[in-house]
């Protein structure tokens, strides 16, 4: 009889996990390689023949059962990392890794911009605070101005004022005067006049 019945060979060693680490990829590597090893040959005719009731050994399986044993071994020893191999074969896996790339590119865009504007908000409000105290000296400037401006008008009209009373007065001094002149040339002549005689 054929040591190889059980689908086993004398040097096949068990498939090796790691619970600590689990690295799927050698444990698809393993598994690959059990895959790929050639099935044991088939059994010969008179080795298929039935055993007498009084031998030990047991008979030989069927091949299926050989198959679906090896299988349920397989999935048995797969079943502690089957939700990592799935996470790792399908395109799950690569939506994911790109959701979280995008998130975090998001996330370090708002650190940037959040530490930034936490930079900004001092000399914003220096810069802020520098053109108001500035608003504030031009406007009291201009306030001062207008009042100045204002008491200046009023002062130039009081002045106006009193230059055209002055005014006025002067001209009815210079007609009494003119007045005066033509009554003294008229007073000349008539004395003049009478020295002739």
């Amino acid at each position: 009889m054929n040591d190889g019945t059980n689908n086993k060979r004398p040097d096949e060693a068990p498939i090796r996990i790691d619970y600590d680490r689990v690295d799927v990829g050698d444990i698809m590597a393993q598994v690959r390689s059990r895959i790929a090893e050639p099935p044991p040959p088939p059994a010969r005719p008179e080795e298929t023949a039935p055993q007498p009731v009084n031998d030990p050994t047991p008979p030989a399986p069927v091949e299926g059962e050989g198959r679906s044993r090896a299988k349920r071994l397989l999935l048995k020893l797969m079943k502690p990392v089957t939700p990592l191999i799935k996470l790792a074969v399908l395109p799950v896996n690569e939506e994911l890794v790109r959701t979280v790339q995008v998130l975090d590119h998001a996330n370090r865009q708002l650190d940037d911009l959040k530490a930034r504007f936490e930079r900004e908000i001092p000399r914003v409000e220096r810069e802020f605070s520098d053109r108001l105290a500035r608003l504030e000296t031009q406007l009291t400037i201009t306030k001062e101005n207008v009042k100045l401006l204002h008491s200046l008008s009023h002062n130039l009209v009081v002045e106006l004022t009193k230059l055209k009373i002055e005014h006025e007065a002067l001209r009815t001094k210079v007609r009494i005067l003119e007045k005066d002149f033509e009554t003294l040339g008229k007073r000349e002549r008539a004395l003049e006049k009478r020295r002739r005689r």
